[in-house]
C-alpha cells in the first residue's frame, strides 16, 4: 500500500507551543499510513527531536534572511524591507525544488511564515497544502502587510487550514477565506499524566513548599504579554488573604529578553513577596510541576490562540485562573474547571486565586471536572487522528483527481 508522502515546513526551531504540539502528534502518527519528512531553516531543538523519533530533517528553508521578518515589523534593518520579496520567493522556490525531488503527496505547515512560502511552493508543485493555524490573525498580533498576505494566501493558495481554536478560525475567516475551508482540531495533551505523592512531595520541596503549602504557578515564556508582571501583582493581594501561600513562575526569557525578568525581580521586591514569589527558572518537567500545584494561573494580556499549559493543568486534574480572552474560553469552563478574569485585571485574577486556595474542595471539584473535560476535547490521541485523517482524506482526493501527477 502507498504511504502519503508528507511534507511539514516550520520556519522556526525552538521548541515553543507548536513545535511541542507536534512533536506530540508525530508520536500518535500512523506510520503505516504517513510516511513523514520535515523541512525547517537550521538545526536547533526542534531538529535534534526529530532526529530521536527518526524523522527526516531538510534545512535551509526558509532562506536565513527570512527569519528576521516580525509579525509587526518586516526586519530590524530597514534595507531588509526591500529584500523581503526577494527572499520570499527564493524560499519559496527551494521548497517548491525540494517537493518535486521528494515527491511528496501533501504539506503541512505548521508556523506564520511557513503558512505563506509555503503555500506558494505547494501551489507551483500542484500538491495540496494544508496549514496548521496556532495564531490569532489580527492587528493585535500581525502588521497589515502581514495581515494581507495571510488572508491573500489563505483564500487563494492554502488547500485547507486547520485552526487550533474557534477564536483562530473566526478571525482567519474574517480576512476572507471560506467558512468551508476552515476547520478547528484543538492541540491536544497527553491525559494519562499522573505522580504519585511521594513525586509531588519531592517537587514541592525543591520550593521549600511543605504538602499542605498552598502554591500557585505561571508556567510559559517571561514575556510582557504573558501577563507574569499581573501575576506578581495579584500575588502581593493574594499573600495578604492566604498568608502561607507561595507562588511560582515557571519559565524564563527568551529571544533576548532578560532585562523584563530582572523588571519582574524588582517587582517582586517592591511589593515585598522576596520568599513568596519563586523564580524556578526553566523546566523540562512541567507536566509533574503542574500535578504538583493547586492552582494553574494563565494571566496573558492578549487574546491567546489557545493555551497549551492550561489544557496540560486540566489534564493533570489543577483547576485554574485564566484571562478570558481568545481561545481560552472553550478550553474552560469558568465557574465549573476553573474561574476566567478579564486580561490585565491583578484584582480580579487574586480574587480568583484566593477563592481556590482557600477551598480546597472547591479547586479539587474543579479539577476532576476539567480532568474530564480534557480527556473528552484535548486528548492527543484524538486530535493526531482528526488531523491525519483529514490529511488522508485530502491526498487520496488530490490522487483521484489528478491520476497522473508525478507526486
Amino acid at each position: 500500500m502507498h504511504r502519503v508522502r508528507l511534507l511539514i515546513v516550520n520556519h522556526a526551531v525552538e521548541l515553543g507551543g507548536a513545535e511541542l504540539v507536534l512533536l506530540k502528534t508525530l508520536d500518535h502518527a500512523p506510520k503505516s499510513l504517513f510516511e513523514v519528512e520535515v523541512a525547517c531553516p537550521h538545526e536547533g531543538p526542534l531538529t535534534e527531536e526529530l532526529a530521536k523519533r527518526g524523522v527526516l530533517v531538510h534545512m535551509g528553508h526558509p532562506c536565513r534572511r527570512l527569519l528576521g521578518v516580525k509579525r509587526k515589523s518586516l526586519g530590524a534593518k530597514s534595507g531588509a524591507v526591500l529584500l523581503y520579496p526577494m527572499d520570499f520567493l527564493i524560499s519559496a522556490i527551494r521548497l517548491f525544488l525540494l517537493i518535486r525531488r521528494r515527491n511528496y503527496d501533501i504539506v503541512l505547515t505548521n508556523s506564520a511564515k511557513a503558512d505563506i512560502y509555503g503555500s506558494l511552493a505547494g501551489r507551483l508543485a500542484g500538491i495540496p497544502v494544508v496549514w496548521r493555524l496556532h495564531d490569532i490573525v489580527s492587528p493585535d498580533a500581525f502588521n497589515s502587510i502581514n495581515l494581507f498576505l495571510f488572508g491573500f494566501f489563505g483564500k487563494f493558495f492554502a488547500s485547507r487550514i486547520i485552526a487550533i481554536s474557534d477564536a483562530v478560525a473566526r478571525a482567519i475567516i474574517s480576512r476572507g477565506v471560506s467558512e468551508k475551508k476552515v476547520s478547528v482540531v484543538y492541540n491536544g495533551v497527553e491525559i494519562q499524566h499522573e505522580i504519585s505523592s511521594e513525586e509531588r512531595e519531592k517537587i514541592r520541596s525543591e520550593f521549600g513548599l511543605k504538602p499542605d503549602t498552598p502554591a500557585a504557578a505561571l508556567v510559559g515564556r517571561l514575556v510582557d504579554w504573558k501577563g507574569p508582571d499581573v501575576f506578581v501583582r495579584a500575588c502581593s493581594i493574594v499573600a495578604r488573604k492566604v498568608p502561607d501561600a507561595k507562588f511560582l513562575l515557571v519559565g524564563d526569557a527568551v529571544y533576548g529578553e532578560d532585562e523584563y525578568v530582572e523588571f519582574l525581580k524588582r517587582l517582586t521586591k517592591e511589593l515585598g513577596l522576596t520568599g513568596k514569589v519563586i523564580f524556578t527558572g526553566f523546566r523540562e518537567d512541567v507536566l509533574d510541576l503542574l500535578a504538583s500545584v493547586d492552582c494553574l494561573v494563565h494571566a496573558s494580556t492578549l487574546p491567546e490562540p489557545f493555551g497549551l499549559v492550561i489544557a496540560e493543568a486540566m489534564s493533570a486534574g489543577v483547576p485554574v485562573v485564566a484571562t478570558g480572552a481568545g481561545g481560552v474560553p472553550e478550553i474552560v469552563e469558568d465557574g465549573t474547571t476553573g474561574i476566567l478574569v478579564p486580561p490585565g485585571d491583578h484584582k480580579s485574577l487574586a480574587e480568583a486565586i484566593a477563592k481556590i486556595l482557600l477551598d480546597s474542595r472547591l479547586g479539587k471539584q474543579m479539577g476532576e471536572k476539567g480532568k474530564a473535560r480534557a480527556a473528552q476535547l484535548f486528548d492527543i490521541k484524538k486530535t493526531s487522528k482528526e488531523i491525519f485523517d483529514l490529511l488522508m482524506n485530502l491526498a487520496e482526493k488530490h490522487k483521484r483527481l489528478n491520476p497522473d501527477h508525478p507526486a
